[in-house]
C-alpha cells in the first residue's frame, strides 16, 4: 500500500505550481519519513529514499529559481515549512550541505513572506498587525488563518532551528512567533470573541471550537473576496496549520519567559496565563477536529476525515483546498504524542481514513480520489451544518482518479500525507 501509492506521487511530482509543488513535497518526505522509521531495512522503502532525494535536488532548484516570481505572502510560508522538512530528511540522509542549503532558502522565504505581507503598524482595528495575504502585484490581502498560521508556524521553527546556530536571528524568528500569538490571542479572548473567530459551539456536554478561515470585524477585516468568503467558513488545513504552531509555540514557553524577561524595555509575559490560553485553544481545536471533521458526535458516523462542506472550498478555487484534509492529518499525526492531558484518540480515524483514500484509488495506476468515502458525504453534510449553523449541503469534489497534474500529484500527496499519519499506527 505505501510504496504502490509514493510510486504514483514519483511520476507527477514535476509541475510548475510553487506552493503547490512545496506543500506536495512536504507531504512527500513526512510520508518518507515515517516509513523509513517504521521499516528501517525494507529495501522497497530504501528505494523510495533515493526516489525522494533525487526530488529534495530538483525541487531546491525549482524553487530558487522561481523566488522572485509575484507570490502570495502565504506561498512563502508553505515553501519555507517545506524547505525545513527537506533540511530534517537531509541531514538523516548525512547530506549537511543540502541541508543547510535548504535552511538558508526557509529563512529567504520567511523575510519575502514577512516583506510582502506583515503589517508592522499599529493602525489595524480592531486588531493590529497580523500577516496579509498579499503579492507585489494584487497590493493589500486578507489577513486570513491560513497566511498568519502559516507564519506562526514558520517562524517557531526556525527559531528551534536557529537558536543554536545563530541567537541573534534566531530572537528575530522567537519575537515574530510571540507577535503572532498575541495576533491570535486579541480574537480569541473577550471582547473580540463577540466576532466569532474562534467560534466554540457547546453540544452534548463539552465545548469543541474550529478557527474559521478569517476574522470578519470592522472596520479594517471586512475583506470578503480573493477567495469568496461565506459566513462559518472553516478549512481543514488551517486547523492543522495552527495545531501545529500552538503546538510549537507552546514547547518554547521558557524561552519566550527568557526573552521577554531581557528585552529592554521588559515585556509583560505571564507564562501561566500564556500556557493556559494556548492548552485551552489546541483542547478546542483537537475536540473540534474529532467532533466535526471526523463526525465523531454524528450517528452515524464511519470515522472518516471529511471536509467542512462549504462552497468557498468545494467550488470557489477546489485545486487550492483539496489537500486541506493531508495538511490536517500530516500536522495532527506529529503532535498527538505532545497533546499531553488531552483525553482525544483518534486513531481509528485516520485508520478508517487511510482505508477510505486506498479504497478510493484507481486499481490500475494506484491514483488517489478526491472523494474518499461518497456514499455518507450527504448525511455528514447534514449533521455538520446541523451543528455549526452553517454550510452547504450539496458539495463534493470536482475530481476523479484521472486528473492532469498539478490535480493528481495533489491528491496523491493528501493520500501520502494520510498513509504516513496511519503508517505508525497499524501493525
Amino acid at each position: 500500500m505505501a510504496t504502490n501509492g509514493f510510486d504514483a506521487y514519483a511520476k507527477i511530482w514535476q509541475f510548475d505550481d510553487f506552493w503547490t509543488r512545496a506543500n506536495t513535497f512536504d507531504a512527500c518526505l513526512r510520508f518518507i519519513m515515517a516509513a523509513q522509521a517504521k521499516w528501517p531495512n525494507d529495501p522497497k522503502i530504501r528505494a523510495m529514499t533515493k526516489v525522494a532525494w533525487h526530488i529534495s535536488q530538483a525541487n531546491l532548484k525549482y524553487f530558487q529559481r522561481n523566488l522572485q516570481q509575484d507570490m502570495w505572502a502565504d506561498d512563502y510560508g508553505w515553501c519555507g515549512i517545506a524547505s525545513l522538512s527537506a533540511r530534517d530528511y537531509l541531514l538523516k540522509l548525512g547530506d549537511t550541505q543540502d541541508a543547510d542549503d535548504y535552511l538558508n532558502f526557509a529563512r529567504t522565504c520567511w523575510q519575502k513572506m514577512y516583506s510582502i505581507g506583515y503589517d508592522s503598524t499599529t493602525n489595524a482595528k480592531p486588531v493590529p498587525h497580523g500577516c496579509a495575504n498579499s503579492s507585489s502585484s494584487a497590493g493589500p490581502g486578507t489577513k486570513n488563518t491560513v497566511t498568519n498560521a502559516n507564519l506562526l508556524l514558520l517562524s517557531v521553527r526556525l527559531y528551534n532551528v536557529m537558536k543554536s546556530i545563530d541567537k541573534t536571528h534566531a530572537t528575530a524568528y522567537l519575537e515574530m512567533a510571540y507577535w503572532q500569538y498575541l495576533w491570535f490571542n486579541a480574537w480569541f479572548t473577550p471582547p473580540l470573541t463577540q466576532y466569532d473567530y474562534f467560534r466554540l459551539p457547546t453540544s452534548g456536554g463539552f465545548t469543541f471550537g474550529l478557527v474559521q478561515e478569517r476574522p470578519i470585524a470592522p472596520p479594517d477585516y471586512e475583506n470578503k473576496d480573493r477567495p469568496t468568503w461565506e459566513p462559518g467558513w472553516v478549512w481543514t488545513g488551517d486547523q492543522g496549520l495552527l495545531l501545529g504552531a500552538l503546538v510549537g509555540i507552546l514547547q518554547i514557553t521558557s524561552d519566550l519567559n527568557s526573552w521577554a524577561k531581557s528585552s529592554s524595555p521588559p515585556i509583560n509575559f505571564d507564562p501561566v496565563a500564556f500556557q493556559k490560553n494556548v492548552n485551552g485553544w489546541i483542547k478546542a481545536i483537537t475536540m473540534g477536529v474529532k467532533q466535526l471533521l471526523f463526525g465523531g458526535m454524528f450517528n452515524p458516523t464511519d470515522k472518516v476525515l471529511r471536509e467542512a462542506p462549504f462552497n468557498s472550498s468545494f467550488s470557489d478555487d477546489p485545486k487550492d483546498y483539496v489537500c486541506g484534509r493531508g495538511v490536517l492529518l500530516r500536522y495532527l499525526s506529529e503532535v498527538k504524542p505532545l497533546l499531553g492531558g488531552i483525553n482525544v484518540n483518534f486513531n481509528q480515524n485516520i485508520v478508517a481514513t487511510a482505508q477510505a483514500v486506498w479504497n478510493s484509488r484507481d486499481t490500475t495506476s494506484n491514483q488517489f480520489g478526491a472523494n474518499w468515502n461518497p456514499e455518507n458525504d450527504s448525511s455528514f453534510n447534514a449533521n455538520f451544518i446541523t451543528v455549526w449553523g452553517n454550510g452547504d449541503k450539496g458539495v463534493n469534489w470536482p475530481y476523479g482518479t484521472s486528473e492532469a497534474p498539478p490535480v493528481s500529484a495533489i491528491l496523491q500527496a493528501v493520500g501520502l500525507d494520510v498513509l504516513g499519519a496511519a503508517i505508525p499506527i497499524v501493525p
